[in-house]
């Protein structure tokens, strides 16, 4: 990982639940002494945010803050020249790498409307951390599990704005300048804009939007899940935020 995904990654950690909030916590503990009732308060505002990002209600709020687009109508599909399919991370497995959870979702999606639509098939993603490139693992999926083979490879980007901007030349050199764009819901706002900005009209193709909040006693319930969710959630609000105030959109 180099210099700049380093220092995104501690910025991460310290900003972000549950990392932000564990330092608040610490910070709170050791003004005890000389600030007790700065130091109370805060440790009772880390333990308490932490405890509502971690409740299905509040998750499923930040959640469908985050996302920006309903999901596309199978039967009113609309035209495009190709299916844009954005890396989601890989996961060491027995023998090389796999998709992640979330990148496995996407290509599925994508391969669906691969298949209902015969565009062919773009996808991005480049290697972080010295792991194989995304794009590589993707297609190798595709070809194995779907059965599809991905025309074009993007292998270089390493975060969304590089998505864009280095699929945006190779789209434009082979006339391909409106896409469906895949990814996961949460992640389409942050995507679509970073597509735009690049040139390209982005239609958005969410793999899927959050439904519902659980109703009665299980919204109130904390869960890991539901603190994940709301970290991702708040990750791209954040970054939406970031590019908006730099001036970059």
């Amino acid at each position: 990982m180099d210099a700049e995904l380093t220092v995104r990654a501690i910025c991460r950690a310290l900003v972000l639940p549950p990392g932000g909030l564990v330092l608040v916590g610490f910070l709170g503990l050791a003004l005890l002494k000389r600030w007790p009732r700065l130091g109370r308060a805060l440790v009772a505002t880390a333990f308490g945010l932490l405890l509502l990002l971690s409740l299905p209600l509040i998750d499923g709020a930040l959640t469908r803050a985050a996302e920006c687009c309903a999901p596309l109508d199978a039967t009113r599909l609309p035209p495009a020249d190709v299916i844009v399919v954005l890396g989601g991370g890989v996961t060491p497995g027995a023998v090389g790498f796999l998709p992640s959870a979330s990148t496995l979702e996407r290509l599925d999606y994508a391969a669906q409307l691969g298949r209902l639509t015969g565009l062919p098939l773009f996808l991005s993603g480049g290697a972080v951390q010295g792991r194989e490139p995304e794009a590589e693992v993707m297609a190798r999926t595709f070809k194995g599990d779907f059965g599809l083979e991905a025309r074009w490879l993007e292998t270089r980007s390493r975060t969304t704005e590089e998505n864009a901007t280095m699929s945006a030349p190779l789209l434009r050199s082979l006339g391909l300048t409106r896409v469906l764009l895949v990814t996961s819901a949460v992640h389409m706002r942050r995507s679509r804009a970073e597509f735009r900005a690049a040139g390209i009209e982005a239609i958005p193709a969410p793999t899927r939007a959050s439904g519902p909040s659980p109703a009665g006693v299980r919204a109130w319930l904390p869960s890991a899940e539901s603190l994940v969710r709301s970290h991702a959630a708040l990750y791209e609000l954040a970054g939406e935020l970031v590019a908006r105030v730099s001036g970059r959109r």
